[in-house]
């Protein structure tokens, strides 16, 4: 018995409570990462007929920026505004634009001159806009950097004599 239980027992007549186990002595238990949402698809039931090909266009833009930008540490504010995109506010306005009962959609109409899937799809392509952009700057370094290479092979190895 160590000096401090001994203590407690000739203090208390009793041992004191085992104290927790070390972090190191614990058992382990599986910890599960936090996992975003379940993911969107275009096949979603939700969605109206005309919204499924541009959340499909959604999901494979933010796909293609993903992978290209994942390595690039300049490219982690598009990486980030990509994800957010995905993974919340795509989601969030599927869910909002679903939520709102079939038969009240045409107060959209009355407010907005367009009916609710009309505007689910606008929204849909402000966010393709988006994308949109960021593949065309994305692309831009790339074509930039092709370009040099053909003005540096054109100097280098065109069609000048070099005894002339």
């Amino acid at each position: 018995m160590s000096g401090l239980m001994k203590f407690f027992s000739d203090l208390f007549g009793t041992t004191p409570p085992a104290s927790p186990p070390s972090p190191a002595h614990r058992p382990s238990v599986p910890l599960t990462p936090d996992r975003p949402p379940a993911g969107l698809s275009a096949d979603d039931p939700r969605l109206p007929d005309a919204a499924r090909p541009k959340v499909a266009e959604l999901l494979d833009l933010a796909t293609q920026i993903e992978r290209r930008a994942k390595d690039d540490p300049l490219l982690v504010s598009a990486l980030t505004e990509v994800q957010q995109m995905r993974d919340t506010h795509l989601p969030q306005l599927v869910s909002s634009y679903a939520d709102i009962p079939p038969a009240h959609r045409a107060e959209i109409f009355r407010q907005t001159g367009r009916s609710a899937s009309y505007v689910l799809t606008e929204g849909l392509e402000k966010m393709l806009d988006r994308l949109r952009t960021l593949c065309r700057t994305m692309a831009q370094d790339n074509l930039d950097n092709f370009a040099d290479n053909l003005r540096f092979i054109e100097t280098r190895y065109g069609n000048r004599d070099p005894l002339g």
